[in-house]
C-alpha cells in the first residue's frame, strides 16, 4: 500500500511543477493578450511568491488541526481553481487573484509533502521527488508551447493543465485509504503533535541557522539559474542563445545530482550527502572564478548544479533527525517559507547590484551564499547534537 502512495507522492510532485513555469513561459502571448506592460510580470510573480510563503509559514499550524491527506488534496484542488481562473482572466486584477490559490496551493503542497516524506520514507524518495517536480516544470512549457502560435492560446494551455491538475486531484482523493495504512506505521497522533506557536517555533534551538542555510542555498541556486546567462551576455559579451544553452547545463546538473545522490543516499547519511554535495559546489564555483572562460563557465556551472542535487532534498530529509518528529512539521513549515522568501528577495536584489557594478560578481556571490551554507549547516548539527535540549522549547 505504502508504494502505491509513494506512487501517487511522485505524481502530485509532478503536477506542483506544472504551474511554476506557467507565466514565464507564456507571458509574452498573456502580456499582449491583456495588452499590459513586458514588466508587469514581476507584480505576477511577487503576489504568487508572498501567498506561497504565507501558505508555507502556516502549513505547521494546519497539520496540527487537518491531517496531511486532506491538506494535500484541498491545495491541489485551490491549483486547480487558480489555473481555470488564470484560463478565464479578462483583464491583469484577475491575472493577479488567480495568483492566490496558485500560490497558496503550491505551498501547502510543497511543505506538507517535504515532511510526510521526510517522516515515511528514505531520502532516495526525498532526490527523486525533486526530481519529478523538474519534469513538471519542464513539461508545462512544452504543453504551452503547442498553443502559443495563437495570442490567446495560453489561455487553453492553462486549461489543459487544471485538467492535467484535476486528474490527479480525483487520483489523490481516491487513495485517502492508502495515507491511513501509513499513518498506522508512524509515531501516535497524539506524539506527533505539539501546541508549539508560529512564532514560538523560531526559538527552536538550532533552528536559526537552518534557516540561513536554507535561505542561502536557494539564494544560490536562484541566482545561478537566472543570472548566469545575463552574466555570459552582458558581461562576456557572447549571444543569447548560447548563453541559454550553457544555462540548461546547471539544471541538467541538479537533475542528474537528484538521480544519482538517490541511490548513494542509501548507504550514506544525510549530513554527508550535504557535505559532498557542498564540496562538489564548492569546485564549480572556483572553476567559474578561476578563469572567464566560455569553454570553462558552463563545466562550473555544470558542476555547480551538481553539488546543488543532494543538498536540499538532504536538508529536507534531514529535519526530522536534526529537530525530532516533534518538530519536524513547525520547522519543515518556516523553512519552506524562508526558501520562498530568498526567491523573491536575494534574486531581484543581484539583478540590481549587477546592474550599477558587472554581472561579473555572479561568482563571487555565489561563494559568499556558500559559505554562508556550509557554515550553518554545521552551526546546525552542533546545536542540535542534544535532542533534549531542542525539546527543551515544548517545556517553556
Amino acid at each position: 500500500m505504502s508504494v502505491i502512495l509513494l506512487l501517487i507522492i511522485y505524481l502530485i510532485f509532478i503536477s506542483l511543477g506544472l504551474p511554476d513555469s506557467l507565466i514565464g513561459s507564456s507571458w509574452p502571448a498573456i502580456s499582449q493578450s491583456l495588452n499590459v506592460s513586458e514588466s508587469a510580470q514581476g507584480i505576477i510573480s511577487f503576489v504568487s511568491a508572498v501567498c506561497t510563503v504565507i501558505s508555507s509559514f502556516s502549513t505547521g499550524q494546519i497539520l496540527k488541526k487537518i491531517s496531511e491527506k486532506w491538506v494535500v488534496i484541498g491545495s491541489i484542488f485551490l491549483t486547480c481553481i487558480g489555473l481555470v481562473c488564470l484560463s478565464f482572466s479578462s483583464n491583469f486584477i484577475f491575472l493577479v487573484l488567480s495568483m492566490i490559490p496558485l500560490g497558496f496551493g503550491g505551498g501547502a503542497i510543497d511543505t506538507t509533502l517535504n515532511n510526510y516524506v521526510a517522516l515515511n520514507y528514505k531520502a532516495i524518495h526525498l532526490n527523486w521527488l525533486h526530481a519529478f517536480w523538474a519534469i513538471g516544470a519542464s513539461t508545462s512549457p512544452l504543453i504551452l508551447s503547442i498553443f502559443l502560435s495563437d495570442i490567446n492560446g495560453w489561455r487553453s494551455g492553462a486549461l489543459v493543465l487544471a485538467a492535467i491538475q484535476f486528474s490527479i486531484f480525483v487520483i489523490a482523493f481516491c487513495s485517502i485509504s492508502l495515507w491511513k495504512v501509513v499513518e498506522k506505521n508512524n509515531l501516535n497522533r497524539e506524539e506527533e503533535t505539539n501546541n508549539l506557536s508560529f512564532l514560538k517555533s523560531f526559538k527552536i534551538r538550532g533552528v536559526a541557522f537552518a534557516l540561513i542555510a536554507f535561505f542561502a542555498y536557494i539564494a544560490l541556486e536562484s541566482i545561478a539559474g537566472v543570472w548566469f546567462s545575463s552574466m555570459m551576455v552582458f558581461g562576456l559579451k557572447i549571444s543569447e542563445d548560447l548563453a541559454s544553452s550553457y544555462t540548461s547545463m546547471f539544471y541538467i546538473g541538479i537533475m542528474i545530482g537528484r538521480l544519482i545522490s538517490g541511490v548513494v543516499s542509501l548507504k550514506i547519511s544525510d549530513k554527508n550527502m550535504i557535505r559532498i554535495g557542498e564540496s562538489i559546489l564548492f569546485i564549480g564555483t572556483i572553476i567559474l572564478m578561476m578563469n572567464f572562460s566560455i569553454i570553462l563557465m558552463p563545466i562550473g556551472l555544470f558542476i555547480i548544479g551538481l553539488g546543488c542535487g543532494p543538498i536540499y532534498p538532504s536538508i529536507v530529509h534531514a529535519t526530522p533527525i536534526r529537530f525530532t518528529k516533534k518538530l519536524s512539521k513547525d520547522v519543515m513549515a518556516i523553512q519552506t517559507g524562508c526558501a520562498y522568501i530568498a526567491n523573491f528577495t536575494a534574486l531581484p536584489l543581484f539583478g540590481v547590484v549587477a546592474k550599477s557594478t558587472s554581472f561579473l560578481i555572479l561568482p563571487y556571490v555565489i561563494l559568499a551564499f556558500f559559505i554562508l551554507l556550509a557554515l550553518c549547516n554545521e552551526l546546525v548539527l552542533i546545536k542540535t547534537k542534544d535532542k533534549e535540549k531542542v525539546l527543551e522549547i515544548l517545556r517553556k
